[in-house]
């Protein structure tokens, strides 16, 4: 009978997520920091009827494809989870997440394509959200552990690279010098909660999370700023949720300039605080530019991104030879993407302000005898029960599904198989170093 302290021989034998997975005197023992065929001398830490947790204290016989981690961090901070093993195991387990979620909660037997790799490996993150942590004069900034909200105080974050490092340096002087106090989430008191920066095309904005208003001076930090950033601008948002919800509703515009402008896959696009906008740009466009072939394939009359946000992903996919419409809830976002249509001069497409649920029959039915292409980007939850109805009953031809959670994105699988086929699935890896993964899916009726 295991126990917590115990100490144990284990072998991995499959991965569960980040975690590997072996039996051990029958139970199930998750522990991670290793790779499948590695035995290891492991401690258990938690133990629940057949199932324990466990972390290691000396590995026995190490794989091959076991590498020395970069990051003086790894194993405290939660961020990279992967960084002992090799970039092609790395992938390899991307691959594999994937297919195993399909098969595991879909029930479904796809093939899954290799993964396709990052042309960056480290210092490929254009955007940052850093917990602030500490006291007065000792603030800490980083990442949190990995199933904590205990912050590992850095700065060095090697997927942000120089100029995370050069900011959050810049940031911890200011907040200590000034005695400013970081939040505290267990009594709701302090300031400061969040560090959120955007770097795109040596462009930076960066937004102070205020628990309340930011009453400190903030032309020490504009000073120190100037010296290293040429172009970049300066926001507070004020946040006093009592929850995990980084940014409040309410964000003020104090110095600089006020968004990013920039182009990339032929796209002129202009980003503010909060605007979507996917942090590896290189696989960005190489998934950006998979979906276009595949909208060429299938000989598109009619494009509908549904969760189209302010409308950088309709405009990579618009073309002159199809008529394009972008449904979006939010009323700001639409307005966003009717200057993005102006912007890059596609009139072909059209921004609809309304729920999918509401907005996709009525389209579909207009459109009715049209072959109709529909791409979906949703956030981690995935689509649900009610929008997969939905589109299910909407009847379209095509669905192109750009995932960020190969969890989810089964489920959805799970209900839109009834009536598609999986044609296509390709992972990709927006976020080495990490056990996420993007994937994208191609359906057809």
């Amino acid at each position: 009978m295991l126990k917590q302290n115990d100490k144990i021989t284990y072998t991995a034998t499959g991965y569960a997520n980040a975690e590997t997975v072996g039996e051990v005197d029958g139970y199930t023992v998750f522990v991670g920091g290793m790779i499948v065929g590695e035995t290891a001398t492991v401690k258990v830490t938690y133990v629940k009827k057949n199932v324990a947790y466990a972390d290691v204290v000396e590995i026995l016989t190490p794989s091959p494809m076991r590498v020395n981690p970069t990051c003086r961090h790894f194993g405290k901070c939660g961020g990279c989870t992967l960084m002992h093993m090799d970039y092609a195991e790395q992938l390899k387990f991307k691959q594999n997440k994937v297919a195993g979620n399909i098969k595991k909660l879909a029930k479904l037997d796809v093939d899954v394509l290799p993964c396709v790799p990052s042309n960056l490996v480290f210092g490929y993150r254009n955007k940052l959200s850093l917990p602030v942590a500490g006291r007065v004069g000792n603030a800490k900034i980083g990442m949190y552990q990995r199933g904590s909200h205990v912050v590992v105080n850095m700065d060095d974050c090697l997927l942000g690279g120089s100029w995370s490092t050069k900011l959050t340096q810049i940031f911890r002087d200011y907040l200590n010098q000034n005695n400013i106090p970081p939040y505290n989430e267990k009594t709701f008191t302090g300031v400061v909660r969040h560090l959120v920066a955007r770097y795109v095309d040596e462009q930076l904005l960066v937004t102070i999370v205020s628990n309340g208003e930011f009453n400190f001076d903030l032309k020490p930090l504009v000073t120190e700023l100037k010296k290293v950033f040429p172009t970049f601008g300066l926001f507070v948002n004020v946040n006093t949720y009592k929850n995990n919800v980084i940014l409040g509703k309410i964000t003020r515009h104090v110095y600089g300039i006020s968004q990013i402008m920039g182009e990339h896959f032929g796209v002129k696009f202009c980003l503010e605080p909060d605007s979507f906008f996917q942090v590896n740009n290189g696989v960005k466009d190489a998934i950006y530019q998979k979906a276009k072939d595949l909208l060429n394939v299938a000989n598109t009359d009619v494009l509908i991104d549904c969760f189209s946000g302010i409308g950088i992903l309709t405009t990579a996919l618009a073309s002159e030879r199809y008529q394009t419409y972008a449904l979006e809830i939010v009323p700001s976002a639409v307005a966003d993407a009717n200057k993005m249509v102006e912007l890059n001069n596609t009139p072909r497409v059209t921004n609809v302000c309304g729920d999918v649920n509401v907005e996709l029959p009525k389209l579909t039915q207009e459109l009715k005898g049209k072959t109709i292409t529909m791409v979906v980007d949703p956030p981690r939850k995935g689509l649900g029960e009610n929008i997969c109805n939905t589109i299910l009953q909407a009847d379209v031809d095509n669905i192109v599904y750009i995932s960020c959670d190969s969890a989810t994105l089964a489920r959805d699988l799970a209900m839109l198989s009834t009536k598609y086929t999986i044609a296509y699935v390709e992972p990709y890896d927006m976020f080495p170093n990490t056990d996420n993964v993007e994937t994208l899916v191609w359906l057809t009726k």
